[in-house]
């Protein structure tokens, strides 16, 4: 049991390591809103085309404040990948200086786009006749993902098969 326990968790943990290595990072689902870094800026939307984001942005102080607005769009010169930790955007840059690209990041506290709530635990899914089983907001190295594992033949043993960004 112990041996299958650990080849089956080191099984999954690279897994997640391999998808981590080859996932679009310009895309972050963070609570109720998606965080996406492209074409010279930070967009916000909110993970649902009927509700608003808990924030707004004040170009004049360059911050993310409470409020609401149906999206946000930021001007970040050589936008090119974004990672949310904690309460704050990180946006990687990649701009040319005399022909030479230049790399850096910018810092935005985005506290009032993601919102402190109840927490209400994912519960996992499974359904033994089709022998699907979804494991939600796996976290991993600072990424969620939602992974979803197939079972081997008749036996208890199972694999991961797709694991998806973010969390539902």
């Amino acid at each position: 049991m112990k041996k299958l326990f650990l080849t089956f968790s080191l099984a999954m943990i690279g897994s997640l390591l391999a998808i981590t290595a080859h996932a679009d990072p310009m895309v972050v689902f963070k609570e109720r809103a998606v965080f996406l870094a492209t074409n010279n800026s930070l967009t916000i939307l909110p993970d649902s085309p009927s509700e608003a984001l808990t924030c707004s942005y004040d170009p004049a102080t360059d911050a993310f404040l409470p409020g609401s607005a149906a999206s946000i769009q930021v001007p970040v010169p050589g936008a090119m990948d974004i990672k949310v930790i904690g309460k704050h955007a990180y946006i990687a840059t990649s701009t040319p200086v005399n022909d030479v690209p230049t790399t850096g990041y910018v810092k935005y506290d985005v506290s009032a786009c993601v919102p402190a709530g109840p927490f209400t635990p994912p519960v996992a899914q499974a359904d033994l006749a089709s022998g699907e089983l979804v494991i939600p907001c796996v976290l991993v190295d600072g990424n969620e993902y939602n992974v979803i594992m197939n079972r081997r033949g008749n036996s208890m043993n199972w694999e991961v098969i797709f694991a998806e960004s973010g969390c539902n």
